[in-house]
């Protein structure tokens, strides 16, 4: 199998996984409980891998931690985001501009440069990501505020989207930055969501756990499997492929959670698929 290929299979197991993880969050009692469940189990999970591989060299542990750093800010917003609006709407937008930005960001560090053909399904999918969860009238409480964290939660995306590919490709281990990476950030938001929710917090606990393993497993393997493909082929198209978890977190908030889809997503989803394909034909 060719490195492009793999690539392509590994993201999209990473959309599907992905989606998964997000519904399990919308239908949490506390967000921020359930990622502190969901960063031990993958720390659990990561831990015996991360010390029977080599130690990644000083240089690779300054790019992880920045990465994990950018992460914790994110778990926090994403929480925000997922409390204020319904997922069908949140996440879409919050997926949606994180291509866009992640193929600016990759130009500048990494060099990668896009193709005119690329560029114009890059601002397909982004357009179609953005109309999949943008509501036509913003009229429910609090919905501006869920946008605007979801906005935010975007730019974080590409952000550490493109720090830890840059990591990956960094490190002479890539296995190990991956286990380490998992250690360091599943450990650190489960004690930052500890010492946060300390009033109730055994309580809070026994309502989430299962499902905070759940989507610690499902995170081990949605972000495991995107780091190798960044590390393997250029990321704006990966990282645009991989926000096709939105077609299956509408798909999940539909039929799992009792949200609409309507005539406006299809359309939204080919439209998506059309500029999916053009980024993979240079």
């Amino acid at each position: 199998m060719s490195p492009a290929t793999l690539s392509i299979l590994l993201i999209l197991i990473s959309a599907i996984s992905h989606a998964f993880v997000g519904a399990v969050m919308k239908r949490s009692s506390d967000k921020l409980v359930l990622r502190g469940v969901l960063g031990a189990t993958t720390a659990a999970i990561a831990l015996p891998f991360a010390l029977a591989l080599p130690l990644p060299p000083s240089q690779v542990w300054i790019i992880l931690l920045i990465g994990v750093g950018v992460h914790f800010i994110y778990h926090f917003v994403q929480a925000a985001a997922f409390t204020r609006g319904d997922m069908s709407i949140v996440y879409p937008v919050m997926r949606g501009f994180a291509p866009a930005l992640t193929a600016f960001l990759a130009f500048l560090v990494l060099k990668e440069a896009l193709a005119p053909i690329e560029i114009i399904g890059l601002i397909l999918v982004v357009l179609a990501l953005v109309g999949f969860g943008w509501p036509q009238k913003i009229k429910i409480e609090g919905a501006a505020a869920a946008l605007i964290f979801a906005l935010f939660c975007g730019f974080l995306t590409a952000i550490y989207t493109v720090v830890d590919a840059y990591g990956m490709r960094l490190s002479p281990h890539k296995f190990s930055f991956i286990a380490w990476f998992f250690v360091v950030e599943g450990i650190g938001i489960s004690l930052i969501v500890t010492a946060l929710k300390r009033q109730g917090f055994i309580e809070k606990i026994q309502k989430d756990w299962r499902g905070g393993i759940i989507a610690g497993c499902l995170g081990i393997i949605t972000y495991a499997t995107a780091l190798y493909a960044f590390s393997i082929a250029p990321i704006a198209g990966l990282a645009a492929l991989r926000e096709t978890s939105v077609i299956f977190g509408a798909l999940l908030a539909t039929f799992w959670l009792g949200e609409a889809f309507g005539l406006r997503r299809t359309v939204l989803a080919i439209i998506l698929a059309i500029g999916l394909i053009l980024m993979h034909m240079a």
